[in-house]
């Protein structure tokens, strides 16, 4: 892979990355506290999980992207609590959840567990994702999602 136009792709990308974003995501673009920002994430991610869900398929992408709604309501409830998360891995933020008191160890280690053997089965391994596995992971996002919104009465909450 040493094609002039694979290079000239990936400088654009890098100097992309280096930039300001010129059109940035409504909802996003003006967010300064970073606990609000990974709430509105999870939002985004919510938002295009049930799109694809409606669309009857892409599976894979609704997984991953429930999955990581999880850990970013996760995580804006954590950060509203006063905890620092900063640079933690995929997993941490579940016992954060625990020291927070948003749920008990046992649900964390589930949580946990559900993400070892299936998120990284589904993207990275030779895991098939399936339709009753996206619409109940999706459906497992949107009701922490939910009791999160309820627990902190925040009010910048993006889903509909």
């Amino acid at each position: 892979m040493t094609s002039k136009d694979l290079e000239a792709a990936l400088g654009d990308a890098e100097d992309a990355f280096q930039r300001k974003p010129q059109n940035p995501e409504v909802g996003l673009e003006h967010v300064s506290d970073p606990a609000v920002l990974q709430l509105r994430k999870s939002c985004r991610l919510l938002d295009a999980a049930g799109f694809l869900l409606d669309r009857n398929g892409h599976f894979t992408v609704i997984i991953e992207s429930s999955f990581v709604a999880i850990e970013r309501s996760i995580q804006f409830y954590v950060e509203e609590k006063g905890y620092d998360v900063a640079g933690q891995r995929h997993t941490e933020v579940y016992e954060l959840g625990v020291r927070a008191g948003l749920f008990s160890r046992d649900v964390a280690e589930r949580l946990e567990e559900l993400w070892i053997e299936n998120r990284s089965e589904s993207y990275y391994r030779t895991g098939v994702a399936g339709e009753y596995r996206a619409r109940t992971i999706y459906g497992l996002a949107v009701q922490l999602h939910d009791e999160i919104v309820q627990l902190t009465r925040t009010r910048d909450c993006l889903c509909e």
